[in-house]
C-alpha cells in the first residue's frame, strides 16, 4: 500500500463519524422518543456511536446511514430497558411501537432549524438562561449566584424563555405545514 493512500478501514470510520456528526439531531431525537431520561439518552448516544464506529465497515455507503443509525439505537435502548427492569418503563413492545413510528429525518431537521431559529430570536438574557440551563446543565442555584438574581427569579425567567421558545416553535412548524 502507498503510504500516502488512504486506509480503507480508516476511511470507513472517518464517513460513518461524519455521518453520525451530520445526523445527529435525528439520531437523538429518536432516542430521545424511546428513553425520555436525558441522562440515558445521551450515554445510549454515546453507545451508538462506539458502536457505528466499530461497525463502520459494514455500513453501505448511499444506503440510509439515519435508519442503520437508529436500528443501532433501538437496539441500545431495549438492552439498557433489560439492564435496568424500570417498572415504569415502557414494555418492550410499546418501544418498537415507538421505534416504528420515529419522526421522519425531514420532520426532524425542520424541527431543529425551526428551534435554531427561535433561538437566535430570543434575547440575550433568555438564551443566557437557556444556555445555563441545558448546555451547562447548571442549577437554578448555581444560575442565580452566577446571574446575581434569586433562584425563584432564575426558575420563572426560565419557564418565560421555555414558553417563548415553544410558541415559537408551534407557530413556526403550523406555518411551514
Amino acid at each position: 500500500m502507498n503510504e500516502d493512500s488512504p486506509d480503507p478501514a480508516q476511511e470507513n470510520i472517518r464517513q460513518v463519524q461524519l455521518l453520525f456528526v451530520r445526523h445527529q439531531s435525528a439520531i437523538r431525537a429518536f432516542v430521545r422518543a424511546l428513553q425520555p431520561s436525558l441522562f440515558d439518552a445521551d450515554d445510549i448516544l454515546q453507545e451508538t456511536f462506539l458502536i457505528l464506529t466499530r461497525k463502520a465497515d459494514s455500513f453501505e455507503p448511499g444506503s440510509n446511514f439515519v435508519a442503520w443509525a437508529c436500528s443501532v439505537a433501538r437496539l441500545k435502548v431495549l438492552e439498557d430497558l433489560r439492564k435496568k427492569r424500570r417498572s415504569s418503563a415502557l414494555t418492550e413492545a410499546a418501544l418498537e411501537a415507538l421505534a416504528a413510528e420515529a419522526p421522519a429525518e425531514e420532520i426532524t431537521e425542520l424541527r431543529e432549524a425551526t428551534l435554531n431559529g427561535c433561538l437566535q430570536g430570543l434575547g440575550a438574557k433568555a438564551s443566557e438562561l437557556l444556555w445555563r440551563k441545558y448546555v451547562g446543565r447548571q442549577t437554578s442555584e448555581e444560575m442565580a449566584e452566577g446571574l446575581r438574581m434569586t433562584p425563584l427569579a432564575v426558575r420563572v425567567a426560565l419557564s418565560k424563555a421555555r414558553a417563548l421558545l415553544r410558541d415559537c416553535v408551534s407557530i413556526k412548524l403550523q406555518r411551514a405545514r
